[in-house]
Protein backbone atom coordinates (compact mmCIF):
# COMPACT_ATOMS: atom_id res chain seq x y z
CA UNK A 1 0.00 0.00 0.00
CA UNK A 2 1.62 3.01 -0.32
CA UNK A 3 2.59 5.60 2.05
CA UNK A 4 -0.34 8.11 2.40
CA UNK A 5 2.03 11.06 2.01
CA UNK A 6 3.08 10.30 -1.17
CA UNK A 7 -0.98 10.08 -2.53
CA UNK A 8 -1.90 11.70 -4.78
CA UNK A 9 -5.56 13.52 -5.39
CA UNK A 10 -6.60 14.33 -8.77
CA UNK A 11 -9.76 16.04 -8.33
CA UNK A 12 -8.52 18.06 -5.00
CA UNK A 13 -10.81 20.68 -6.50
CA UNK A 14 -13.95 19.17 -6.19
CA UNK A 15 -13.12 17.98 -2.48
CA UNK A 16 -15.74 19.36 -0.07
CA UNK A 17 -15.90 20.05 4.00
CA UNK A 18 -17.79 17.11 5.20
CA UNK A 19 -19.97 19.84 6.59
CA UNK A 20 -20.78 21.03 3.25
CA UNK A 21 -21.05 17.69 2.54
CA UNK A 22 -23.80 17.39 5.02
CA UNK A 23 -25.67 20.22 3.70
CA UNK A 24 -26.05 18.59 0.30
CA UNK A 25 -27.31 15.46 1.81
CA UNK A 26 -29.85 17.24 3.25
CA UNK A 27 -30.77 18.72 0.05
CA UNK A 28 -30.97 15.68 -1.71
CA UNK A 29 -27.40 14.86 -3.29
CA UNK A 30 -26.56 11.50 -3.90
CA UNK A 31 -24.01 9.86 -1.66
CA UNK A 32 -21.97 6.82 -3.08
CA UNK A 33 -20.30 4.96 -0.14
CA UNK A 34 -17.04 3.31 -1.66
CA UNK A 35 -15.46 2.70 1.59
CA UNK A 36 -13.45 -0.31 2.06
CA UNK A 37 -14.24 -2.93 4.89
CA UNK A 38 -11.24 -1.77 7.64
CA UNK A 39 -10.85 -2.85 11.10
CA UNK A 40 -9.30 0.43 12.02
CA UNK A 41 -11.83 2.89 10.73
CA UNK A 42 -14.74 4.18 12.28
CA UNK A 43 -18.21 2.23 12.31
CA UNK A 44 -21.22 3.35 11.18
CA UNK A 45 -22.99 4.45 7.48
CA UNK A 46 -24.46 8.03 6.22
CA UNK A 47 -28.39 7.84 5.77
CA UNK A 48 -29.51 7.28 2.13
CA UNK A 49 -25.82 6.54 0.86
CA UNK A 50 -25.18 3.70 -1.94
CA UNK A 51 -22.48 0.93 -1.49
CA UNK A 52 -20.42 0.64 -4.60
CA UNK A 53 -17.55 -1.94 -4.44
CA UNK A 54 -14.52 0.00 -6.38
CA UNK A 55 -14.35 -3.12 -8.06
CA UNK A 56 -17.43 -3.12 -9.58
CA UNK A 57 -17.39 0.55 -10.19
CA UNK A 58 -16.82 1.11 -14.03
CA UNK A 59 -19.82 -1.20 -14.79
CA UNK A 60 -22.16 0.50 -12.22
CA UNK A 61 -21.70 3.90 -12.60
CA UNK A 62 -21.63 3.80 -16.69
CA UNK A 63 -24.63 5.20 -17.76
CA UNK A 64 -24.49 2.62 -21.11
CA UNK A 65 -24.14 -0.41 -18.47
CA UNK A 66 -26.86 -3.02 -18.14
CA UNK A 67 -25.57 -2.80 -14.12
CA UNK A 68 -25.81 0.78 -13.64
CA UNK A 69 -27.04 1.48 -10.33
CA UNK A 70 -30.30 2.44 -10.12
CA UNK A 71 -30.08 5.54 -8.18
CA UNK A 72 -28.14 7.01 -11.46
CA UNK A 73 -30.63 5.50 -14.36
CA UNK A 74 -32.18 8.97 -15.40
CA UNK A 75 -30.50 10.95 -13.09
CA UNK A 76 -29.81 14.24 -14.92
CA UNK A 77 -25.73 15.19 -15.66
CA UNK A 78 -26.40 18.17 -13.24
CA UNK A 79 -27.57 16.06 -10.55
CA UNK A 80 -25.35 16.06 -7.03
CA UNK A 81 -23.26 13.79 -6.13
CA UNK A 82 -20.98 13.15 -3.28
CA UNK A 83 -18.77 10.53 -3.12
CA UNK A 84 -16.75 9.24 0.36
CA UNK A 85 -14.58 6.60 1.06
CA UNK A 86 -12.56 6.06 4.44
CA UNK A 87 -10.31 8.47 3.67
CA UNK A 88 -10.26 10.64 0.96
CA UNK A 89 -7.98 8.62 -1.47
CA UNK A 90 -10.27 6.23 -2.64
CA UNK A 91 -12.90 8.23 -3.74
CA UNK A 92 -10.74 10.04 -6.08
CA UNK A 93 -11.04 7.44 -8.66
CA UNK A 94 -14.59 7.53 -8.18
CA UNK A 95 -15.02 11.33 -9.30
CA UNK A 96 -12.75 10.63 -12.44
CA UNK A 97 -15.42 7.64 -13.52
CA UNK A 98 -18.24 9.85 -12.64
CA UNK A 99 -16.72 13.25 -14.54
CA UNK A 100 -15.84 10.90 -18.06
CA UNK A 101 -19.49 9.86 -17.73
CA UNK A 102 -20.62 13.42 -17.70
CA UNK A 103 -21.98 14.14 -14.71
CA UNK A 104 -21.09 18.01 -13.84
CA UNK A 105 -21.76 17.97 -10.14
CA UNK A 106 -19.50 15.85 -8.57
CA UNK A 107 -17.42 16.09 -5.12
CA UNK A 108 -16.07 14.03 -2.91
CA UNK A 109 -15.63 14.53 1.30
CA UNK A 110 -12.15 15.50 2.50
CA UNK A 111 -11.13 13.16 4.63
CA UNK A 112 -13.47 10.91 3.94
CA UNK A 113 -16.01 8.67 6.37
CA UNK A 114 -13.25 9.36 9.38
CA UNK A 115 -13.23 12.95 8.82
CA UNK A 116 -17.23 12.87 8.70
CA UNK A 117 -16.73 10.75 12.06
CA UNK A 118 -14.64 12.94 14.01
CA UNK A 119 -17.06 16.03 13.32
CA UNK A 120 -19.66 13.89 14.97
CA UNK A 121 -21.95 14.83 11.53
CA UNK A 122 -25.05 12.19 11.15
CA UNK A 123 -24.51 8.55 10.89
CA UNK A 124 -26.46 4.88 11.56
CA UNK A 125 -25.52 1.71 12.52
CA UNK A 126 -24.36 -0.57 9.62
CA UNK A 127 -26.87 -2.78 8.16
CA UNK A 128 -25.44 -6.20 8.58
CA UNK A 129 -26.47 -9.37 6.76
CA UNK A 130 -28.83 -11.56 8.94
CA UNK A 131 -26.44 -13.91 10.02
CA UNK A 132 -24.15 -11.57 11.44
CA UNK A 133 -26.51 -9.99 13.50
Amino acid sequence: MANPETRVIHHADQLIEPDEAEEKRRSGALFIDVRRNRPDAPKGDIEGAVKVDKVHANELLDPDSASLLPQLSGLPESAEIVVFCNSEFGSDPVVEKLNAYGYRNVTHVRGGFARWHAEALPIIDPVLPDESR
